[in-house]
This record gives structure tokens, C-alpha cells and sequence, in this order.
């Protein structure tokens, strides 16, 4: 029975793309980027879709109206091996009396959505259209993972010697470069001295993460999931003087096995279940705090990016490639918590995140994809309003709560210099936002989701 379904699924699916009507929506963003927020108010709009007042809030989704939608929401699970997204958990701690973010994401899960519109082609036998649109959640920390997937194991090493150089500044690297150093490469495994040797690799790994540095690989290590404690993630990256005569049983190669391992059925399992076969891309970046960490946290993060592109397939597809060969057509690179800005400083996040992504973009746009940028915020925590400042009418923003007083974060620099990024440092106050407060049944708040969905939805209807 469960091969019957699969294979019923299956064909479904096949018509579905075939028909172009089902989109494979690929939510990208690092730790903290701002995903499981994202995800819980895209369900939330499109959930009132049908409503009285919808059009209004959204006036910028003009296929709303132009395709008279009358319904959105969650639809019959794509697989039912898969996790279900937990929007109705997220949707009760942010609708509580005391509101509080959804939690983290600590493992892959997966939405589908439906929308129902009126279909204007005289030749349709029903006048009535459904798209699907498949979103999959999973935690920030195993992005960077796969850029594994073109590495050996002597790439991977080589690759993280050379990070320790740059980053010997700024984090704790002695540590386990001089533990990792009385290993011996050609002996047999001492599985307390390796062990030893991981946990301190791990600490380096979190406070990189902690630092706001973007390229924390293994992922798993930081957060392992379902693996904690397995050997699978019992290696380091080998950057010492390797010697000759490393043969089978020893440290060297149990290690680069195990990376191998890694990479074959952890990573490369990871990359089929939420990034093959996407077709629209939305790409989530927090370029205040990547300010905020200094030249080699932005840096870090650039080139993040510029790497993680190299995974995806990008370019425009037919019906068959749809099917047999999908490619990424449209992506959107959005600058996140745009509401712990007041709106005079809009049009410099918005050049900062161009700044930022711009080999990235080009990669893409090199590709054959349509590629845009804009400023975000999914849930929107702060409203920006006017007050007097020693005479002057100035921006300032307020949230929700009485004992916050309306406050003005500051400015932002429209690029990368030495010293826009001090002045940001010294000046602009980053406040980590509570919720909003919502009454129960009242759509959330959120900026420039009318924007995204114009561009990710309107030519699919």
C-alpha cells in the first residue's frame, strides 16, 4: 500500500509541475536569519486570503484581486515521512497573552499550501485554479553544510587551516589546534583523545557562530539533532603536517571515512529533502548584526553566500525541465528586521544588502534567473512613527509596550567602509524586539510581504 502511494504521490506531483501548478518555494537563511518567523507569517497571510479587508492590506499582491482569490491555507502534507512546519505552536506563542518568538528550528519539517483563484482562460474546463506551494523549515546551522558536498576531506581541511589564520584574531582557535596537535595521524584511533579533540573543535565552532561568523561547518556539531553522540560526527578537520603512511585503521583515514560518511548520508540526504528541485528561491539576510561583528564577520558573511549559490540551480526551465531538470527562476534577496529601522533608513539597508550579495547576484543573474532585492520584516515588532527632537520632527520607533518609550535606533551606512561600520558600532542601538502584541484571529504585521508575494506568486496564477 505505502508503494501504491508513493507512486500515486508521485504522478501527482508530475502533473502538478507539468501543469505549472505547484511551486517548490526554497527559504534560505543562516542561524537566526529570521526563517521559522518568515514561514509562520506567509502561512498567516495567505490563511486570510478569502477574507473581508485582505486586498487592502496587501494592496501591492495585485494578483489577488486580478485573480480573484478565494481561498488560502494549509493543504493534504506533499510527504507524510516529513515533519509537519508547526505553525499552529508558533501561532500560540506569538497570539499568548505574554507573546514570545516561535522557537528555533531543531529539524527539517515541511508546509504545503493552497490557493484557490478564478482561472480567466476560456479553454480551462473548470473555472476554478489551485496552486500548491511547498515550503520546507530546517535549522540555520546546517546551510553552510552544503558547501560540503564539493569537498573532499583534504579540501575541507585545507579549507579550515586557512580560516584559523583569519579568524586567530578575533576567536579562540589555540585551543584545539594545540590539543589536535598531539594526535598522531598514521596511529590507531584513541577514541578519548579524538573525542577530546572534537569538543574543543565544537566550542571553536560555537563561539564562531556566537561571533556572528556564517561558515560553521559540520553544521551538525553545533546542532546535531538526531545524531548527538553518533561516531559519524567524531572527526576534525586534519590541519597539521600529515605524515606518510597513513594506512587503513588509522586516525587519518577512520576520520576521513567519517567525513565521507557525513557528507554522502547526512549532508547530501539534507540537500535532496529541502533544496532539490526548487523553483523559486527567497534568500533571508541580517546585514545589521553582520555590521554589527565588524569587517570579518560582513566579510564572512559575503562570501557565505557567494559559496552556498554554487549549490543551487538557477536559470529559466520548460514544462519538461520542470519535471526532469528544475532550476531556480526567480530569486529575492531580503534584508530581515527591517523593523529595527525607522524608515528614512530604508533606501541605506536596502543598498547595504546589495553591497553585500552582489557577487552572489551576479551568480545568478549569470545563471538566467530573474533576481531582485528588498527590505523585510515577516513580523513586524515596531512601528515607525514621528516625534520632536530639540525642535526637529524626527523618526523614531515604538513597540507595543508601555515600558519601552519610542527610542531612534539609529543610522545605517548605504556600504561597507571602515568607517561607516565603526560609526554603525559606536552609535546604532540594536535592540533585540519583543513580539507584537496580537489579538487572537488578527493577521500579522509585517513589512513588504505584499512586495515578495507579487513577485514569488503573481505570474503562477
Amino acid at each position: 500500500m505505502g508503494i501504491i502511494d508513493d507512486l500515486t504521490g508521485a504522478v501527482g506531483r508530475g502533473i502538478n509541475l507539468m501543469m505549472d501548478r505547484e511551486i517548490r518555494l526554497g527559504v534560505t537563511g543562516l542561524s537566526r536569519g529570521g526563517k521559522t518567523a518568515f514561514i509562520t507569517s506567509l502561512v498567516n497571510i495567505l490563511s486570510t486570503f478569502g477574507e473581508v479587508g485582505t486586498a487592502e492590506r496587501l494592496p501591492r499582491f495585485t494578483a489577488y484581486e486580478a485573480k480573484n482569490i478565494s481561498y488560502g491555507g494549509p493543504a493534504k502534507p506533499r510527504d507524510l515521512k516529513v515533519a509537519a512546519f508547526p505553525y499552529l505552536r508558533a501561532c500560540d506563542s506569538l497570539f499568548a497573552e505574554t507573546p514570545a518568538w516561535p522557537e528555533p528550528t531543531s529539524g527539517i519539517s515541511e508546509i504545503r499550501l493552497e490557493l484557490v483563484y478564478e482561472k480567466k482562460d476560456l479553454l480551462s474546463f473548470s473555472r476554478k485554479g489551485r496552486l500548491y506551494i511547498d515550503i520546507w523549515d530546517y535549522p540555520g546551522e546546517w546551510l553552510m553544510d552544503l558547501m560540503l558536498l564539493k569537498l573532499s576531506y583534504a579540501e575541507f581541511s585545507d579549507r579550515i587551516r586557512k580560516r584559523t589564520a583569519t579568524l586567530s584574531a578575533v576567536t579562540d582557535v589555540s585551543s584545539w589546534l594545540k590539543a589536535g596537535a598531539q594526535l598522531k595521524a598514521d596511529a590507531p584511533v584513541n577514541v578519548n583523545d579524538l573525542h577530546h579533540v572534537v569538543r574543543l573543535y565544537t566550542d571553536w565552532l560555537r563561539e564562531s557562530k556566537d561571533k556572528g561568523f556564517a561558515m560553521v561547518v559540520p553544521g551538525r556539531f553545533v546542532l546535531p539533532g538526531d545524531l548527538e553522540g553518533a561516531p559519524i560526527l567524531e572527526f576534525v578537520p586534519w590541519v597539521w603536517d600529515l605524515p606518510e603512511g597513513c594506512g587503513e585503521g588509522s586516525l587519518y583515514r577512520t576520520m576521513e571515512e567519517r567525513y565521507d560518511a557525513y557528507r554522502e548520508k547526512v549532508v547530501r540526504k539534507f540537500y535532496r529533502e529541502c533544496f532539490s528541485g526548487l523553483d523559486r528561491q527567497v534568500i533571508l539576510i541580517d546585514c545589521l548584526r553582520a555590521l554589527m561583528g565588524g569587517r570579518e564577520t560582513f566579510m564572512d558573511i559575503n562570501e557565505t553566500f557567494d559559496v552556498l549559490m554554487e549549490n543551487f540551480s538557477y536559470g529559466g526551465s520548460s514544462i519538461l525541465g520542470r519535471l526532469f531538470s528544475p532550476k531556480i527562476d526567480r530569486v529575492i534577496f531580503a534584508a530581515t528586521k527591517a523593523d529595527t529601522v525607522t524608515m528614512d533608513q530604508y533606501a541605506n539597508l536596502l543598498s547595504l544588502l546589495r553591497s553585500m550579495v552582489k557577487q552572489a547576484a551576479s551568480r545568478v543573474r549569470a545563471d538566467g534567473s530573474n533576481c531582485e532585492f528588498m527590505i523585510l520584516s515577516a513580523i513586524k515588532a515596531a512601528k515607525c512613527m514621528y516625534a520632536e527632537h530639540e525642535g526637529k520632527r524626527v523618526q523614531v520607533l515604538k513597540t507595543d509596550y508601555d515600558d519601552e518609550p519610542p527610542f531612534f535606533p539609529g543610522s545605517i551606512p548605504s556600504g561597507w567602509s571602515r568607517e561607516g561600520m565603526e560609526f554603525f558600532q559606536k552609535y546604532f542601538k540594536m535592540r533585540e524586539l519583543r513580539p507584537p502584541k496580537l489579538n487572537p484571529g488578527e493577521p500579522i504585521p509585517g513589512i513588504n510581504m505584499d512586495v515578495l508575494l507579487q513577485y514569488i506568486l503573481g505570474d503562477k496564477m
